[in-house]
């Protein structure tokens, strides 16, 4: 909401001496739609007007006088008369509570006196009716009220009640997007503090006044700031007379009230406020910043559709933000502080519907006293009350608290203060009582969890890194202590830490630092600073203007140095995904003097010597843990039942990758739902020959977060690196290469020196002709950015431990083109290798056989790849020979055509056998699709290893086609897999035609 009220307008700049008879008449006649006249009777009405002008003011038309029936006659006679002056100290009593015929459209009007000035407002039935009149006013040049002044804008101060005895005020100070009005005022018209308070017989010597200021936040044009709006307020109310002063304040405004507060003493120009006059009442302020009102709340989640949201009022109430904490301190050691009562809601809010919790109990707490929960409430309607009875009664008994703490001496008094070092000697001191049950809990990874006992994303497994991690801050010896969490991207490093720095809560101080867009490590570390500054500091009293204006680079080092004092011995100092601070800050972040220091990273060779080294490599998951996920992420999505279905074929599929995990279900969700097993869909995706079906899922985005992305990062990563490039060629040409049995290791080592020579012909894997050192340190390269993880065994010095989703990434990646360049240029060189040395076609067959596997997998055949005819044969040779090649869930098994047919006849008819046997009792549906993934996983096997028609013995045709007509009947019978159907018949086709084909030539 902007400062203009959606249905109250304000009247001020009204001639001294108006009475409220004449105001009543204005008010009537601002709202009273003229009627249309002959032109006689409008010369009439002028003259009138023109005649009365000097009238005395006892003949003016009474509130009675003006009803509906006189409204029949010449409006002309009933023109109430210009007010004539009073005397100087005479007053109108305020008008209140002057219902009137909702026929009108306007419903309450008041009348008050503000600096020696009548002012009144009137408030309409809706905003339409407001904006009638309003437009009118503005067009009249004629009537005696022409020079009264109508707005809807109620900046500063706006005087809604005043008692014949005023005794004290009581200021309402509107919130976030609010305005003076509106803010206070329930959906039935009902503004509780123009409309109750006044009733309530401990108010009714009070004044009552709102406090608008510009906070919208889509205003660009304004550059006010909290410091400016409580400024603004002080000198407002600084030009009424001296006595106490209450404050009601909601969620922004509480802030500008304590920052008012804040402000007071030093300045000069507000003697007429006194601190041990004032009293407050917050309703749902974040004291300690929300992170619903930082980008969940719906103020400013509407303001970013719209844009130009202003910055520096959204991080006003951004979690743990510097001037929050400032303020807080600066509050709560005023002398005398203000007595206060904080209010927070009790109810959810609905914000672009999902209900949210925008100020949480702990976020509205201020100091030692805890908010109070108002129940059936939610952050609008804490400060909007419909009667006199429920929530309104809790608001007005914590005033009349308040009242008499200010008016008997219950404000807190100055405590004595013991004598302290000055600030800087020493600068730091180690906190007594932090606040969080005794321990700092503190980082920009723990604000989403700040009042959590723990993460609320589901956890599962690693239960014996858990344990690894506790024991790594067993140490007793005099050394600090490095544990290092290593892994690929989305593999769980973050998710581990977090869960591990909850199990700790409460146990010892946690600081959780991790860089969020793009944020430096001076930055989170001069947030944490700022937030247990005051902590850290002797005398706050006397140095918190020090510790104020000292740099912030300065308060960095402050809170380094005091990271390895003696109190911070048992805590844990963690720092998640240290590289993206910058590889440059790596070696100064783990020098800092923390006792435990813990980080994670994506580089596999990071270690140290200066420290007491651990080592934690992450890997996949186990089936049952990536099943859990799952399940878990279904039940959290309330998705369709048969989501549920053979969710270990897609634990199978992600091979153990909790990102893949968590996406997985959403992905089904939004594009297989209309499959009738939908994890069937998914585990055939990765079966298509189509490499964009493929790429979907890997680009998918679910709550921030896609595999792509993720894996994008380390090859950004890798670019940043000195000598990057070949070490960029050897990543694309890996995915082309086995990983079986260390098989790799022995073909990079192969003396390959000889392709010097051949750099025309085989342009794209020139980088091989390097030596096995050379290549070692781009392997080192890709380690350092985590395209693998260097393997933990004894033997981990030979092994490439690649995750089969990075494979899929880095060979989608390439273009056709080269996808299609490399598998030719690999195969050649095996070719060529074998043909150099025959002993060597055992270890150089696994990679042929998976180039071969590749190819097919994404639908290329070898006729197409444009090989040399000696090495095609070659090629060939090695397939028929080829008895069996282990399945990888990524491509294509390949098989001998007359074992594949063995196979794929066997697993069908056994199939078709245990259906039919068991076609009276209940089979599991899951059971079943197992049974039929396994007849298509044969027929994929077989498919792949013929691509022409002669490629099998005609003795096996009959075979084949027997077994493929009582698979197409399964599917068929349960309306499963269409596209199978076709691609069945597709291919009885190639041998089908050819034998009618004969018959009719014969």
């Amino acid at each position: 909401m902007p400062l203009q009220s959606k249905r109250t307008v304000k009247v001020h700049e009204i001639p001294t001496g108006t009475s409220e008879a004449q105001y009543l008449a204005f008010v009537e006649h601002l709202c009273t739609k003229p009627q249309k006249t002959s032109r006689f009777r409008l010369s009439r009405v002028t003259k009138h007007f023109k005649g009365k002008s000097k009238l005395d003011a006892s003949t003016s038309a009474s509130t009675d006088e003006v009803d509906e029936d006189a409204k029949s006659k010449d409006e002309g006679d009933l023109a109430p008369q210009p007010p004539t002056p009073k005397g100087e100290g005479e007053q109108a009593a305020p008008l209140l509570n002057n219902s009137q015929p909702t026929a009108k459209g306007w419903k309450e009007t008041t009348f008050c006196f503000q600096n020696g000035q009548s002012v009144g407002t009137i408030s309409f039935e809706n905003e339409f009716l407001k904006n009638d009149p309003l437009a009118r006013h503005e067009k009249d040049k004629e009537s005696c009220w022409k020079d009264w002044v109508v707005e809807d804008n109620f900046k500063g101060v706006a005087i809604l009640y005043e008692g014949p005895d005023a005794k004290f005020d009581i200021c309402a100070v509107h919130g976030l997007g609010g305005n003076a009005i509106d803010t206070w005022t329930a959906d039935s018209g009902k503004m509780w503090l123009r409309d109750f308070l006044p009733e309530h017989e401990n108010f009714k010597n009070s004044r009552v006044m709102t406090f608008g200021y510009d906070s919208d936040l889509t205003d660009r044009s304004t550059v006010m700031e909290l410091e400016n709006w409580a400024e603004t307020l002080l000198q407002s109310l600084n030009e009424e007379k001296e006595r106490p002063l209450l404050f009601v304040s909601h969620s922004l405004g509480g802030l500008v009230v304590r920052k008012a507060m804040a402000l007071l003493y030093p300045t000069p120009n507000s003697q007429n406020i006194k601190l041990s006059q004032c009293g407050i009442v917050f309703l749902a302020t974040p004291h300690s910043g929300s992170t619903k009102a930082d980008w969940s709340n719906f103020l400013v989640a509407t303001a970013h559709t719209i844009g130009g949201v202003r910055a520096e009022t959204v991080k006003t109430l951004q979690s743990f933000n510097t001037a929050s904490v400032w303020d807080t301190a600066a509050f709560l050691n005023l002398e005398p502080c203000p007595p206060f009562r904080c209010f927070a809601e009790g109810v959810k809010m609905r914000v672009k519907g999902t209900n949210q919790h925008i100020v949480t109990q702990a976020s509205a707490t201020l100091g030692k006293h805890q908010a109070h929960m108002i129940m059936d409430v939610d952050h609008s309607s804490i400060c909007k009350f419909k009667s006199r009875l429920g929530a309104l009664v809790t608001v007005t008994m914590a005033l009349r608290e308040l009242l008499s703490e200010v008016t008997t001496g219950g404000v807190q008094q100055p405590k004595a203060q013991p004598d302290r070092r000055m600030f800087g000697q020493p600068r730091f001191l180690a906190h007594a009582y932090p606040p969080d049950r005794g321990f700092w809990w503190e980082g920009t990874e723990l604000n989403e969890i700040q009042h959590q006992l723990t993460s609320t994303r589901p956890f599962f497994g690693r239960s014996k890194e858990l344990s690894t991690l506790e024991s790594s801050l067993a140490t007793n010896g005099t050394r600090p202590s490095l544990t290092v969490v290593k892994g690929i991207a989305g593999i769980g490093k973050t998710e581990l830490l977090l869960q591990f720095a909850a199990t700790q809560r409460g146990r010892r101080n946690v600081f959780f630092l991790g860089s969020q867009d793009g944020e430096t490590i001076d930055s989170v570390l001069s947030k944490v600073s700022t937030r247990i500054g005051f902590d850290m500091i002797e005398g706050l009293a006397e140095n918190q203007e020090r510790w104020r204006s000292t740099p912030v680079a300065e308060r960095v080092q402050i809170f380094i140095a005091w990271l390895g004092d003696t109190c911070n011995k048992d805590s844990i100092f963690i720092i998640d995904d240290i590289e993206a601070f910058g590889y440059s800050k790596i070696p100064v972040i783990l020098r800092y003097p923390a006792r435990h220091a813990l980080i994670s990273t994506r580089d596999s060779n990071l270690i140290r010597a200066d420290r007491v080294f651990r080592e934690l490599r992450l890997s996949p998951l186990g089936h049952d843990d990536t099943v859990r996920i799952l399940q878990s992420t279904l039940e959290s999505l309330s998705a369709n039942p048969a989501f549920w279905d053979s969710l270990g074929s897609i634990a199978c599929r992600i091979q153990g990758h909790p990102l893949a995990a968590r996406n997985a279900i959403p992905f089904a969700m939004q594009y297989l739902a209309t499959y009738e097993i939908p994890s069937a869909a998914f585990s055939e995706l990765f079966e298509s020959q189509d490499p964009d079906e493929r790429k979907i899922f890997l680009e998918f985005n679910f709550e921030g977060r896609s595999l792509w992305e993720a894996f994008d990062t380390s090859l950004e990563r890798l670019e940043l690196q000195e000598n990057s490039q070949s070490a960029a060629n050897l990543l694309q040409i890996l995915p082309f290469l086995s990983y079986a049995n260390d098989c790799v290791d022995d073909f990079l080592k192969m003396d390959k020196r000889w392709l010097l020579n051949c750099e025309k012909e085989l342009p794209d894997i020139a980088v091989l002709k390097s030596g096995y050192t050379v290549m070692s340190s781009w392997l080192s390269k890709l380690r350092g950015v985590s395209f693998y993880v260097q393997s933990g065994s004894s033997n981990h010095n030979k092994t490439l431990n690649i995750h089969p989703l990075m494979l899929q990434y880095m060979l989608l990646r390439l273009d056709e083109r080269r996808r299609v360049g490399l598998i030719r240029q690999v195969l050649h060189l095996c070719h060529a290798l074998v043909d150099r040395e025959k002993e060597r076609e055992a270890q150089i067959k696994p990679h042929v056989l998976h180039c071969v596997q590749v190819c097919r997998g994404l639908g290329i055949l070898l006729n197409s790849l444009g090989l040399p005819e000696s090495t095609m044969r070659w090629v060939k040779g090695l397939l028929q020979t080829q008895v069996e090649v282990g399945e990888d869930p990524f491509g294509d098994p390949i098989d001998m055509s007359s074992a594949a047919v063995d196979e794929f006849v066997k697993t069908c008819t056994e199939t078709k056998e245990r259906l039919k046997q068991e076609r009276n009792s209940l089979v599991d549906e899951n059971t079943t699709t197992k049974m039929l993934m396994n007849c298509l996983r044969a027929w994929r096997v077989l498919r792949c290893s013929i691509e022409q028609p002669e490629e099998i013995a005609d003795y096996l045709k009959p075979t084949v086609l027997d077994a493929i007509e009582v698979l197409q009947g399964m599917v068929r019978l349960r309306n499963m897999y269409p596209d199978i159907i076709s691609e069945l018949e597709a291919f009885r086709a190639i041998w089908v035609k050819p034998e009618n084909s004969h018959d009719e030539g014969v």
